[in-house]
């Protein structure tokens, strides 16, 4: 069994979900890998130990903007999975003009896309980066900030249950190819087929998660402690923000890159240098 390290930034569905599927079905094993989850929130791009996989592709994408030799195999998400809930009685985004929002850290692409959505709005506001979800909630419930910017750690239909209302959904908007599987330069040409073995793995993964709902919602419950409901809002927000072939087009993938360049203070640069299907392509 070849070892490999998944590199994440959240233990999340948004994240993790195609990872989880293929966990459950044993699809590393039948790819005769052994996948092995590390966080990456605190290590360079060029420190982790290879071969790695980065599940958070918006965190490499900015990676490549800043000079490191990165590019996205696999596109699992293409709408970022995070919500803006905001304090009982505050029911629209114009209502958080001077507010303070929990948010992520000042580096981290979801508090770019919080920022990018607010100034296009119109509103100012203080965003405070908070450690993790935990944090951000714990904030918003002790009435100690007006909204906070939550991840796909909880989905809508669970916050709702105790009457908090997302004002914003990120992914509305914002097309950007935001998880999956992106790889150090020296991966893709060095070790090909171990490339194309985790594309194979994600992109059956990603069949069974709009192919079978009891997996899904197994998988959710199981790995992410997202129950599903009888109205299937769980998997149908999922559904909703992946992708079926694993690919982005590549127009909105250059929208994608010019918007995190302009969150980030970089020079952008063509979509096509990042974003790198050929594996796709070569697994009929």
């Amino acid at each position: 069994m070849k070892p490999v390290q998944i590199a994440f930034k959240a233990f999340d569905c948004h994240e993790l979900l195609c990872h989880a599927v293929a966990s459950e079905l044993d699809l590393y094993r039948a790819a005769g890998l052994e996948p092995r989850l590390i966080d990456s929130t605190f290590i360079a791009d060029e420190a982790l130990k290879q071969p790695a996989f980065h599940a958070a592709c918006a965190a490499a994408l900015a990676g490549f903007l800043k000079g490191n030799a990165l590019r996205a195999v696999y596109v699992a998400c293409s709408r970022p999975m995070f919500w803006l809930y905001g304090r009982p009685g505050l029911a629209s985004l114009s209502a958080l003009e001077g507010s303070r929002i929990a948010s992520f850290a000042d580096f981290a692409p979801p508090t770019a896309f919080l920022r990018e959505r607010l100034a296009g709005a119109g509103v100012r506001a203080e965003l405070l980066p908070c450690r993790d979800d935990v944090a951000r909630l714990g904030l918003l419930r002790s009435g100690s900030v007006d909204a906070a910017l939550i991840s796909s750690a909880c989905l809508p239909h669970q916050l709702e249950a105790e009457g908090l209302r997302p004002l914003l959904f990120i992914g509305t908007d914002l097309r950007l190819p935001s998880t999956g599987l992106a790889v150090a330069d020296e991966l893709v040409t060095g070790a090909p087929e171990l490339v194309a073995a985790m594309v194979k793995v994600y992109r059956r993964a990603t069949e069974q998660i709009f192919a079978d709902d009891l997996l899904l919602e197994t998988v959710l419950d199981k790995t992410f402690s997202i129950p599903e409901t009888r109205s299937g809002e769980a998997a149908r927000v999922v559904r909703a923000c992946y992708t079926r072939d694993g690919r982005c087009d590549m127009a909105l993938a250059q929208r994608a890159v010019d918007a995190m360049a302009r969150s980030i203070g970089a020079a952008s640069r063509p979509a096509a240098d990042f974003y790198d299907f050929r594996f796709l392509d070569s697994d009929a």
